[in-house]
């Protein structure tokens, strides 16, 4: 039964779908301001139905509240911040059940800050088993399947995917003190600062999902197996959480949770027919940029990351269709960056006859070392592994190796095994041919290339010159007489009639060209 404070209160309030909170503020309805606290703390807000929190792991913060429900906070130097107000059942207590309940939230906020972590959203916990659930709807940092786990199905509500995840805490600090609990998030495949989240379809699809039954989970010691199952609330709350070293503000300026909302509309995905990029198959030997996978629905030809943000990523590129890969600037232009392990894209291919080809792929990643899976219509083809560069994304490499392929058209799986790995694009040349794309070694008395001396701009049309040719291997294609008129890159094409990275020497200086069809 829903308590007669709430039913008061919600008497005083709009309903869940009344007013746009992306457009409203209750700013003007805080009464003064408001009530203002340091430390970590529970309580009631008094007169409504919600409690807040504040809790820190060091640094410096505080919170206030206001008789609406509204708040606000700042943090500094924190290692783990979180603020939040919403209901509370009591921690001691057996919880409620939540298929009692329909629980809603409306919500606008800003935010300034950095951390390296964080999940801005619904949080709360639930009793037997013990629990700890997010529904993030904004990061500071984008989280990554190393923290919330892998993923364990989707839900499309309020005009968005989210994507379901499942991670195992062991012996951590919890609710009862230290234990091993179970994890659960929903993501948001796009972030947002304002909006309506029908919380309890999320409830809904996690019993759906968590069933009871024992699955083997990453966990903060490793992984382990336990059992899965979302258990009985002891508070649902709108939070915001930042962590490693955080510093920044949130102000929310709208606020109205229910326990007696009004349910969203689910709808299905799009269903995406599944081809090529633009209807043609990448053609082997050349080039499979990365940015340029089949088209078709997640789960089918990609599974991305847990959300693309609208500022990390080049939405446009691929519209909002596939929002849940982050398309980059890098590499020899445009690569998937922000990925997470696990994550895959698949592309047609279409290989011209049968062989050995080398493979390489151009690769960043500023967290270390790590491997890309290359698999071909389901089977194991290779795994390339790189050195990354610690702290920079900016600096590309070649990860190589060489694979046998056979002729006509196929379905490359390219898996990133490492998180944070950036991948530009994936070469393949028959072996025993001349092989763009392949790490570039010294020519002979020459020094090693430096890919940022490049002065020419191979797009435009210079007076006549000639430039001897070579691939990355070092291996001469002959000579190219550039005519005025003619670009370097017009006349590479003619001639070579193949996607890739050349070398161009004229007198003592190298040069590195990529050319695309």
């Amino acid at each position: 039964m829903k308590s007669l404070t709430y039913l008061a209160v919600v008497g005083m309030l709009a309903s869940s779908f009344a007013a746009d909170p992306c457009k409203e503020s209750m700013v003007s309805g805080r009464n003064g301001n408001g009530t203002t606290i340091t430390n970590n703390q529970v309580g009631k807000i008094a007169g409504t139905p919600w409690g807040y929190e504040q809790w820190s792991a060091g640094g410096s913060q505080s919170m206030t509240y206001y008789s609406n429900g509204t708040f606000k906070a700042n943090w500094s130097n924190n290692s783990d911040y979180l603020a939040r107000v919403g209901f509370q059942y009591g921690d001691n207590g057996n919880g409620v059940d939540h298929n009692n309940y329909h629980y809603t939230v409306d919500y606008n906020y800003t935010k300034q800050g950095t951390a390296s972590y964080g999940y801005i959203g619904v949080y709360g916990w639930t009793k037997n088993p013990e629990v700890e659930y997010y529904i993030v709807d904004d990061w500071y940092s984008k989280p990554s399947t190393n923290y919330i786990g892998d993923k364990f199905g989707e839900i499309t509500v309020d005009g968005a995917t989210y994507t379901i995840h499942a991670f195992l805490r062991q012996q951590e600090p919890s609710k009862s003190g230290t234990s091993t609990f179970l994890q659960i998030f929903s993501v948001r495949s796009t972030p947002r600062t304002c909006g309506h989240i029908d919380i309890s379809a999320h409830f809904k699809k996690w019993d759906e999902l968590f069933t009871g039954q024992t699955a083997q989970l990453k966990g903060s010691k490793g992984g382990g197996s336990t059992q899965l199952k979302f258990g009985r609330v002891t508070e649902v709350m709108l939070m915001n959480e930042a962590g490693g070293n955080a510093t920044g503000n949130v102000d929310y300026t709208y606020f109205n949770m229910s326990d007696n909302g009004e349910a969203s509309e689910v709808t299905p995905p799009k269903d995406i027919e599944r081809r090529p990029f633009n209807g043609v198959a990448a053609q082997i030997p050349g080039i499979v940029e990365a940015e340029n996978f089949d088209e078709g629905n997640e789960g089918v030809t990609y599974s991305g990351a847990t959300g693309a943000s609208g500022t990390d990523g080049d939405k446009d590129y691929r519209g909002e269709d596939y929002a849940l890969v982050d398309i980059v600037g890098g590499g020899t232009g445009k690569a998937i960056g922000y990925t997470n392990a696990g994550e895959w894209l698949e592309y047609t291919i279409n290989v011209v006859e049968d062989g050995e080809y080398n493979v390489s792929a151009n690769v960043s990643n500023g967290s270390g070392s790590g491997t890309l899976e290359l698999s071909l219509d389901g089977k194991s083809l290779t795994t390339l592994s790189f050195n990354g560069t610690l702290d920079d994304w900016n600096t590309y490499e070649l990860a190589t190796g060489k694979v046998n392929l056979t002729k006509g058209n196929h379905t490359l799986r390219v898996t990133i095994a490492s998180a944070n790995t950036n991948v530009d694009y994936i070469s393949f040349s028959n072996s025993s041919t001349a092989n763009p794309g392949v790490d570039p070694m010294p020519l002979p008395d020459e020094k090693p290339v430096d890919p940022t001396f490049i002065a020419v701009d191979f797009n435009s049309k210079p007076v006549s010159k000639s430039y001897d040719v070579f691939d990355m291997q070092g291996k001469s294609l002959g000579k190219i007489q550039v005519n005025g008129g003619t670009s370097v890159k017009e006349v590479l094409k003619l001639k070579y009639k193949q996607s890739g990275i050349y070398l161009l020497k004229s007198g003592g200086r190298i040069d590195k060209v990529s050319v695309s069809f």
